[in-house]
């Protein structure tokens, strides 16, 4: 007993007290307190600034503060500490595609790739598909849509040649009895196509084409001006300088196709082995996939993700979205009731019933369905509003999230939307169903509240500025 004791009385290691703080760090993050952490994982760094550790942790919590440009800072800083870590360096490469700074993030991928002179041509060989995602995430946000396009359809590029890549490999588990590796092969391609990263790429690519789908985006070089109401002078002036824009156009086209040649000549010459040669992506821009039919595309990746991710609300939810713009509404309540099956709270379900009444409401007569379509449409829809009128049911829903003080932003978002444009409530009862909650509530992030804030900014200028202080006390590194 006196030898226990003696060894309780022992001062603990100059580390303890470090590593206390680190923890007591790590639970301010999952408590969500972020400037607290942030106090405490400074005085690490300051206490040892060479642990990577320390600046991961300090990057994490200033991202989820809202902050994305210092995570990246932080975390690069980090990196410098330590150029063999490929963990800290993909990090870095993360956080400053989110920060949109693409340029440095190719720089710091580029120092674990074997490439001569575009490290993305590396990345696309190995199948880097979280690069790839980011990427392309980080393309759609800055607007670059074509590019973003790209992008998404090489990661699905990727699982359309896994699925390829099994025939080769069914012979030969068959030659060498590996049974136990084939049948997990098998296992692995009956679920290829619901794998969350394929589902993430293929979501993405159904909403840039529902979006340009909605919005379409003409190039004005392409367009040829309005002769109709020109002067003979003033039509034969115009038509020259659209010939000589298009003529611009093509050699300018044709001009980066041969440097894209030369560069990959270039390169391959300065190779001592003979290394295997690349392909030239004829599109890097996505040009060609911006004038593919937007709701065709739309249509062949929701009706995979229904098949192969059935269990999945999002999927559905992309099923509904692309049929009702086809005008097929006997699939598009399908879509909810399979919604409804998985998740019967979801804001996705209630958003897009509404939505499903509205033009149920307001279509034109050419849109009517078959007669055998349109008594199913009429006798099963309003179960899914409880046998109530819109208005009623919209109004039933906000005193279900008003009297539940856990009901999601998201939910408090789209219920808020609803009252707005069904009429069931005033511009001060959606905004107190927002405001009321304080943000202490479930599904309160950086993306969910910047679009509870676009909504409230449609309120009034008021609202706006209410809710976006109670974001930055939320999210203290918000800009």
């Amino acid at each position: 007993l006196l030898r226990a004791e003696e060894e309780e009385e022992e001062e603990a290691g100059p580390g303890a007290l470090l590593w206390s703080w680190y923890l007591r760090a790590v639970l301010h993050e999952q408590a969500g307190e972020y400037a607290e952490g942030l106090s405490l994982i400074d005085r690490c760094i300051d206490h040892t600034p060479t642990a990577v550790d320390f600046y991961e942790l300090k990057a994490r919590l200033l991202e989820a503060g809202g902050d994305v440009g210092r995570a990246a800072d932080v975390v690069d800083a980090g990196r410098d500490l330590d150029h063999q870590d490929r963990y800290i360096n993909n990090l870095a490469t993360r956080l400053l595609m989110r920060a949109g700074r693409e340029d440095d993030a190719r720089d710091r991928i580029a120092m674990f790739t074997r490439h001569e002179g575009d490290p993305e041509r590396n990345l696309y060989d190995m199948q880097c598909v979280w690069y790839e995602l980011e990427l392309a995430d980080c393309c759609r946000r800055k607007g670059d849509l074509g590019r973003g396009l790209r992008k998404y359809m090489a990661v699905i590029k990727h699982y359309q040649d896994f699925h390829d890549d099994q025939f080769d490999f069914h012979a030969y588990c068959i030659r060498k009895v590996t049974l136990r590796s084939y049948c997990d092969l098998l296992r692995f391609e009956d679920d290829i196509w619901g794998l969350p990263l394929y589902g993430r790429a293929a979501e993405a690519v159904i909403g840039i084409h529902l979006h340009l789908l909605d919005n379409p985006v003409v190039d004005d070089r392409e367009v040829e001006p309005d002769y109709s109401n020109m002067t003979p002078a003033e039509r034969k002036k115009a038509k020259n300088i659209a010939r000589k824009k298009k003529k611009k156009l093509e050699q300018q086209r044709k001009e980066s196709a041969e440097d894209a040649k030369a560069k990959d000549g270039k390169n391959g010459n300065s190779n001592k082995k003979k290394a295997k040669p690349h392909v030239i992506d004829e599109d890097p821009e996505g040009k060609e996939l911006l004038k593919l039919d937007h709701l065709d595309e739309a249509r062949k990746y929701a009706t995979i993700l229904a098949r192969h991710a059935p269990r999945r609300v999002s999927s559905w939810a992309w099923q509904y979205d692309v049929s009702i713009r086809r005008g097929k509404y006997l699939m598009a309540l399908q879509a909810l009731f399979k919604m409804r099956g998985i998740s019967p709270t979801s804001h996705e379900l209630f958003s897009r019933t509404v939505d499903f009444a509205q033009k149920l409401a307001s279509r034109p007569a050419e849109q009517k369905c078959s007669e055998a379509a349109e008594g199913v449409i009429s006798s099963e829809f309003p179960d899914l509003m409880s046998g109530e009128s819109l208005p009623d049911f919209v109004a039933s829903a906000a005193r279900d999230v008003k009297s539940d003080p856990l009901s999601s932003l998201p939910m408090r978002t789209a219920v808020a939307k609803a009252l707005v444009s069904t009429g069931a409530g005033s511009k001060a009862d959606a905004a107190a169903l927002i405001l009321d909650s304080k943000l202490n509530t479930r599904g309160v992030d950086m993306e969910t509240c910047r679009a509870a804030l676009d909504f409230m900014g449609t309120l009034g200028s008021d609202n706006k500025n209410a809710m976006a202080a109670l974001v930055k006390a939320r999210f203290p590194f918000s800009k």
